[in-house]
């Protein structure tokens, strides 16, 4: 990967978890805190080096509301965080960035540096306000030897977005949660709306089953689709437990569109699990006949595009995996 594509990957990357994190505390602003957290789920080197010093997500939570209370408090201000805090994103709505915490992503992509969430964690290490400092502090370790962990990790590294086919993508992420618990979320029918954000509902048709697209978005905006793509049939294709399922997407409706397949691998790792989705569409008949002279070249053109997008789909789904099991 390029550095401008490895440094788009975990802007988007970052700003997803830490966007997801800054709900649970009704922010609006993802700040240093937030990107500490999403980097304690980061599947890369990072993320195996924090969680390798025993830095699970839980206990960063846990610091970072410690912090909060501590600094109101010094304020004369008594105030406790809500006891279940829920993720509110993408409900709430994404977030912007604060001054300090965008200035870590564009260190961690300055001259001579590789942009990546390594690259990130080293800024925050050194961040001036001190905030990571303190959270990493109450957790039992010093910023210092977290640096220096990642000096030895230079071995380890993070697993990429890869391209498998024209309309096709993977992707893997670290979930905090057991692989029997990812397997429960991603095998079941009825818990396919819960992160695949395509479907608002999922019941039994024919022995297999119907799922009907979702027309308004979580944040309440009417969302643009074809009244011939609002119902889907679904087909479990492979169930190996609790390891890997593959799923097949199709709109009966629009029987010359093409079909989804969604893949999902699951692996035991320290502290949770590796989950790597595998997302695909897969061509259907075509377009009808007059349409079909310039559809190579429609293709050509827009491959950029499409190759984007796939790549969107595929972490939007393993984010959402992430998320169904951390809210």
């Amino acid at each position: 990967m390029s550095k401008i594509g490895q440094i788009v990957a975990t802007s988007y990357g970052l700003s997803m978890a830490a966007s997801e994190e800054a709900s649970r505390f009704s922010a609006h602003e993802i700040d240093v805190e937030h990107v500490l957290l999403a980097l304690v789920i980061d599947d890369g080197t990072a993320g195996q080096v924090l969680r390798a010093m025993g830095i699970r997500l839980d206990a960063a939570r846990d610091a970072v509301a410690s912090q909060h209370r501590d600094q109101l408090a010094s304020l004369g201000i008594a105030a406790e965080m809500p006891e279940e805090a829920r993720i509110r994103f993408p409900q709430q709505g994404a977030s912007d960035w604060s001054d300090r915490a965008l200035k870590l992503l564009t260190d961690a992509g300055s001259r001579g540096k590789s942009g990546d969430t390594t690259a990130v964690l080293r800024e925050l290490l050194v961040e001036p306000s001190g905030t990571a400092e303190g959270i990493l502090t109450r957790l039992g370790h010093a910023p210092a030897a977290i640096a220096e962990r990642l000096d030895d990790a230079e071995g380890i590294r993070a697993r990429d977005a890869r391209i498998q086919g024209r309309l096709s993508r993977t992707h893997t992420a670290f979930v905090p949660a057991s692989v029997e618990d990812v397997w429960q979320l991603v095998s079941s029918p009825e818990r396919l709306p819960d992160w695949e954000m395509n479907l608002i509902a999922v019941r039994p048709a024919h022995g297999a089953w119907e799922g009907t697209t979702r027309t308004v978005a979580p944040d309440g905006k009417a969302l643009k689709g074809r009244p011939t793509m609002v119902r889907q049939l679904i087909d479990r294709i492979a169930a190996d437990h609790p390891h890997h399922v593959t799923w097949e997407m199709r709109f009966p409706d629009a029987p010359r569109a093409n079909r989804r397949s969604v893949s999902v691998d699951i692996e035991q790792a320290a502290g949770g699990s590796q989950v790597t989705v595998h997302f695909a569409w897969l061509r259907g008949p075509g377009p009808s006949r007059p349409l079909r002279l310039v559809a190579p070249l429609t293709r050509f053109v827009a491959r950029p595009v499409v190759r984007l997008a796939l790549w969107v789909q595929v972490t939007a789904l393993t984010s959402a995996i992430s998320r169904a099991l951390r809210a």
